[in-house]
């Protein structure tokens, strides 16, 4: 705050709009400040790069309209960094989702809208349905950055568990979503408790869409797991990051399955005897897991040195950068950043 007095509009914490860059080839530089992205305050944009463009999508604050449709894009402009409406507005407000890039395209899958549904008194993310029952969440959308005028375009609908802050990525040309965060609507609740079990359910299985096909095909069950970040490695490989795992996973048909151990149940209900604040804290995860798309297998690998749920990561190289999100040993949003790097071929 004392660096950056104008980050929360002179409040102590809060939404910002200030942006940041980080050249790995420059470390000592450290990060630095570019021009703020427009619009109001937000965070969990959407975010996505093609051809050395970053394009950041939609988002929310706790101020209405909550969550947002825009789409910014932040190029390089005479050498300076330069941030543009494109006009392209998402059909209906996004957030917590993911924006895959496939070549010029960027596809837009698994987002949650923030608002406050008829007959309730609190707002909260929610995946079932969006505000006006929009398909938030099931709808694959996708913007070709070559004809922007086109705007976002709709294409087969997601037939999974309707989910956000789910594991998807590009891989041999496909899109993957895997597991995620299930949320229902629901209606006439006084506030939100503080057991986000009662609240939030891991949403079962995995998907692969061939964007030659138009066409959506289900993977072996993954381990019951949501918030995860996810990268590509050499267009075969989805390293897993971080993550939550709720009390219950939410079934295709409806069910629910137990995904606690006995330990985790034990720890999950004394903290909240305790009427701590924190309660979820030790459900954060360091898991790191990889999952190979060509022999359709997963297995573990080192995990993260801080726990994260949901962090923001890129990789280059060899190079995964890993910062932020919810947990770690400074809840809620730490700032910890996280370098890890991919060993062997």
């Amino acid at each position: 705050m004392q660096k950056y007095p104008d980050a929360f509009g002179g409040k102590p914490d809060g939404f910002t709009a200030i942006s940041f860059q980080f050249d790995p080839a420059k470390p000592s530089d450290g990060w630095t400040r570019i021009p703020d992205i427009p619009g109001p305050p937000r965070q969990a944009a959407l975010s996505a790069v093609v051809n050395n463009e970053l394009y950041a999508i939609g988002g929310f604050n706790y101020t209405a309209p909550y969550s947002y449709r825009s789409t910014y894009r932040l190029n390089r402009d005479g050498g300076k960094w330069v941030w543009t409406d494109t006009r392209c507005e998402v059909p209906w407000p996004v957030c917590q989702g993911s924006a895959v890039t496939i070549g010029s395209r960027i596809y837009l899958i698994a987002a949650a809208d923030f608002f406050t549904p008829p007959g309730a008194s609190v707002s909260n993310f929610y995946t079932e349905a969006g505000r006006d029952r929009s398909p938030v969440s099931k709808a694959l959308l996708v913007l070709d950055t070559k004809n922007l005028k086109a705007g976002w375009k709709r294409l087969a609908d997601f037939p999974g568990v309707p989910r956000a802050y789910a594991s998807a990525e590009a891989a041999g040309g496909k899109l993957y979503v895997l597991g995620g965060l299930y949320a229902p609507l629901r209606k006439g609740e006084a506030a939100l408790s503080q057991d986000l079990n009662e609240w939030y359910y891991n949403a079962e299985g995995g998907w692969v869409y061939d964007p030659a096909k138009d066409k959506w095909t289900k993977l072996k069950n993954i381990p019951d797991n949501a918030n995860v970040r996810t990268v590509s490695f050499k267009n075969r490989y989805l390293v897993l990051m971080g993550g939550f795992k709720y009390a219950k996973t939410w079934q295709e048909d409806g069910s629910q399955t137990d995904a606690y151990t006995e330990e985790e149940k034990a720890v999950t209900k004394m903290q909240l005897a305790k009427k701590s604040e924190m309660a979820a804290a030790s459900l954060i995860q360091r898991t790191v897991t990889v999952y190979d798309t060509v022999t359709d297998r997963f297995h573990s690998t080192a995990p993260l040195l801080d726990p994260s749920a949901w962090p923001m990561a890129t990789i280059d190289g060899n190079t995964i950068y890993c910062f932020g999100g919810e947990g770690g040993t400074r809840l809620w949003h730490p700032s910890t950043f996280q370098i890890g790097r991919i060993a062997g071929n």
